[in-house]
């Protein structure tokens, strides 16, 4: 089968088994489209990641695209049914898919902008404003060294962009059914819950942080809202759990538990560390939290962008697309608090970060078009 532009870059990238923080050269082919075009390029890596920035014109509108190089490990390699990172064309769902890694979180999206960019700029040398691409190789990592240390060093050098479109996979059921207009906070909180050790036969003489632990979780997962217009309800939940000595008749002395709230804007990192403290006072049980912020919460509540991108992609698709801030957190979430529009568009996320993961090839091209046509509104 002969691919387009779109689906060839696509699969080149996918090829290259770029695991989190690394990229393998994936930046090097997005440089080599994009130089030919006449983007300067700049890479910027304060750490074990890379990073990449790529830019056509100057000043204002600055419309920056957000993408990332690194994937998930693949897993058990005898679960697929083709090799993870051979992007193979596929017939899947019915239509004829990129197969492997990274087809839709996010290589994809990274191939569709980096196309869009390029066709836009070679229809428009003298464009007004900016465009431009974020690569890092780091968000599914810990983030060091990514965007997160990237977008400080943007508003230094007078780089900060009018708007943002990171192309994670937003779309739900079908392609072009969702954008991302923001995203909720991210809280993740390490509880160390303190007991007495002691033999299970003799309960006067322990005080079991199983059984206290058991008590607080019940007590975090209570609601704590009913969401806003923009945001759903706040969630909580427990990733992590450890406890116990091995043997059957000891009651250990400690255990510990990672839990997560995932925030709209009613609580702020401060509240949520009040309230967390509360419930172990209030319960009686004494217990070491150790707190760290992912994000905060965000939202793009109206405005050219997303009114660009609504209607480039109903243009496109026929779909009329829901606002969504539900879901993870993405690299948006370090791009907002410079005082950016932000919004996130890309493929269909039903198979991200599972076997078999796949992108229907007639997506990216619609993506590739829509990128193009939100430029052509925004930048002109």
């Amino acid at each position: 089968m002969s691919l387009t532009r779109t689906a060839a870059l696509a699969a080149a990238l996918v090829q290259r088994p770029s695991l989190t923080p690394e990229d393998r050269g994936c930046m090097e082919l997005v440089a080599r489209e994009l130089g030919e075009c006449g983007f300067s390029l700049i890479r910027h890596s304060p750490g074990l990641c890379s990073n990449l920035i790529a830019l056509h014109g100057s000043g204002t509108p600055f419309l920056l695209f957000v993408g990332h190089t690194d994937v998930v490990p693949p897993g058990e390699l005898k679960d697929w049914d083709f090799p993870p990172f051979g992007a193979e064309i596929r017939r899947l769902d019915g239509e004829d898919c990129l197969t492997g890694r990274g087809t839709a979180d996010m290589k994809g999206a990274d191939a569709a902008m980096t196309v869009a960019l390029a066709e836009y700029v070679s229809s428009h040398p003298d464009h007004a404003g900016t465009v431009g691409l974020l690569l890092t190789s780091n968000e599914e990592g810990d983030g060091k060294g990514g965007i997160r240390d990237v977008a400080p060093w943007l508003k230094d050098q007078g780089l900060t962009p009018t708007y943002c479109i990171v192309g994670e996979p937003s779309s739900e059921r079908v392609f072009g059914d969702t954008f991302k207009a923001g995203r909720r906070g991210s809280l993740s909180i390490l509880v160390t819950v303190h007991g007495r050790q002691g033999h299970v036969a003799y309960p006067e003489r322990v005080l079991n942080p199983l059984h206290a632990a058991a008590r607080l979780i019940e007590a975090l997962n209570e609601p704590l809202d009913e969401g806003t217009d923009d945001f759903p309800p706040t969630s909580f939940q427990v990733t992590n759990f450890q406890g116990g000595t091995g043997a059957e008749n000891v009651v250990p002395g400690s255990c510990e538990f990672l839990c997560n709230y995932r925030f709209n804007p009613l609580h702020s990192r401060e509240s949520l560390e009040a309230h967390v403290q509360g419930l172990c006072k209030r319960l009686g049980i004494e217990a070491s939290l150790n707190f760290r912020l992912n994000g905060l919460p965000f939202v793009t509540a109206g405005g050219p962008l997303r009114e660009a991108l609504s209607n480039a992609i109903e243009e496109v698709t026929g779909q009329k697309p829901v606002p969504s801030t539900a879901g993870g957190t993405s690299d948006g979430r370090f791009i907002a608090p410079l005082g950016v529009d932000v919004v996130e568009f890309g493929p269909l996320s039903g198979t991200i970060h599972q076997i078999n993961e796949h992108v229907s090839l007639s997506s990216l091209e619609a993506l590739r078009e829509i990128y193009v046509k939100v430029m052509e509104r925004l930048i002109g």
